[in-house]
């Protein structure tokens, strides 16, 4: 495909919370990789933490993406294809990788999209193409929802929910309802119940038909799974809680720096489980893309706002504020 400029638009996060939309040169196409034209690419919530993002600075956003393939050096992904392309992958063949710890791999943690799938275009390395999925018979706005599906995918594998046995009373929890709380608990389906805060999330899950209520201190009703997905003490003491003995909790999210989790006594005489589930690797990525090929999940359950780029900067400023779900840029180059 012949590109009628050399230059294309961004969105870079430049510090102090704050994002900019600048201009800037197409990348080449990578050795043995791709150059794609992007379709969509979404917000992802850890993009909104500071003491996170203030460490990348200058930083693109975007790794919840897809986009059409307009330049390839891989027959796999010929020009016109729509792809996913993981941000990071693992080389696949290191011990870490063959037991199932490619998040671990080095040069998983070395690979990267260029510039960010937060641009008009961005190339694909031939590294990241060991995760990097075809998704011809999805919707770009779906596709783009693999990657933080996934890491849900993730934590579903290593904290397996817990199947009722004779009753109808879930035995699964999931504590934070943003978007990846949602996912956690669309993937559970009436197996699960859900508990936010925010009252207004919690009217969100229950419009698609969710289990969900409002978080109190204290509940009568015990869970064997429970997934907790803000990074907070309060959000863990909450779990602990729910939780029956012998139970599963797994952490989601990491609390902030310097900050060290407090694990109560009690944890150890209900043989409770604590689990963590950090970024995903291609068996998650796969998954993820099945459950939405069966159509378990569609863009419109998690996305409340589908933008241009140039709406970006104000979006992420009221999302980090809680006062809308999650915003999805939508390319129409």
């Amino acid at each position: 495909m012949r590109l009628t400029s050399d230059r294309m638009k961004l969105a870079r996060y430049i510090g102090s919370g704050e994002i900019e939309i600048q201009d800037a040169d197409i990348p080449a196409c990578p050795t043995g990789g791709l150059l794609i034209q992007t379709e969509a690419s979404g917000l992802c919530s850890g993009e909104l933490m500071q003491w996170y993002m203030d460490k990348k600075i200058p930083h693109v956003l975007g790794h919840e993406v897809s986009g059409v393939v307009i330049e390839s050096q891989d027959s796999r992904f010929p020009v016109g294809c729509r792809v996913f392309p993981h941000h990071h992958a693992p080389c696949g063949t290191c011990e870490l990788c063959a037991t199932g710890r490619s998040v671990h791999c080095s040069t998983w943690r070395a690979t990267k999209l260029v510039p960010g799938g937060m641009a008009e275009y961005f190339a694909v390395p031939a590294a990241n193409l060991t995760d990097t999925i075809r998704t011809d018979q999805l919707r770009p706005r779906d596709a783009a929802l693999i990657e933080p599906l996934a890491c849900v995918m993730k934590a579903l594998r290593l904290a397996p929910p817990t199947e009722s046995t004779g009753s109808d009373v879930p035995h699964n929890a999931v504590i934070g309802l943003g978007v990846m709380g949602l996912m956690h608990l669309i993937a559970r389906g009436t197996r699960g119940v859900g508990y936010d805060l925010n009252p207004s999330r919690v009217e969100w899950a229950r419009t698609l038909g969710l289990n969900a209520e409002l978080s109190t201190e204290s509940s009568d009703v015990k869970f064997r799974s429970i997934y907790v997905c803000p990074g907070s003490q309060a959000a863990f003491d909450f779990a602990v809680s729910l939780a029956e003995p012998e139970a599963t909790i797994s952490l989601f999210a990491p609390l902030g720096p310097g900050q060290s989790l407090q694990v109560p006594q009690s944890v150890y005489f209900q043989d409770l489980k604590i689990v963590h589930a950090y970024s995903c690797g291609p068996s998650d990525t796969q998954a993820a893309k099945t459950m939405i090929e069966n159509g378990e999940l569609r863009a419109e359950q998690v996305v409340s706002e589908f933008i241009e780029l140039e709406d970006l900067p104000g979006k992420y400023q009221q999302m980090k504020r809680g006062e809308i779900l999650k915003p999805m840029v939508i390319f129409n180059n």
